[in-house]
């Protein structure tokens, strides 16, 4: 069955935002995104960081940079790599965009 066209669907930066955000802190390890001040993110040419969560969308496609305290007795790599996994299949899944880089940036230990 066809279906027909019936306008435009458009999802608000911050609920992706807030899909990253509930998605990666479901991931064993993650105490909470860092919060990140100054300009180094925009001299790389990169947005600043939202609550720990820097965000850019072009071509249907996701970029995303995430600041994150850990716990201190677990594995950094594999913390940040479950992140990666988790956040890149909720996006694909829930929204349908193509996840072209989650960069993923451990802050601090807690």
């Amino acid at each position: 069955m066809e279906t027909e066209q019936l306008g435009t669907v458009r999802i608000a930066k911050q609920v992706l935002a807030t899909i990253i955000e509930m998605t990666a802190l479901k991931v064993p390890g993650v105490v909470r995104f860092a919060s990140v001040g100054g300009h180094f993110p925009r001299f790389l040419d990169r947005e600043a960081p939202y609550r720990g969560i820097a965000l850019t969308i072009a071509d249907q496609a996701v970029r995303t940079d995430l600041y994150l305290v850990v716990e201190k007795d677990s594995n950094m790599v594999q913390v940040a790599t479950s992140v990666q996994d988790a956040v890149g299949t909720a996006i694909e899944h829930m929204v349908g965009l193509t996840v072209k880089e989650i960069n993923v940036y451990i802050q601090d230990v807690a």
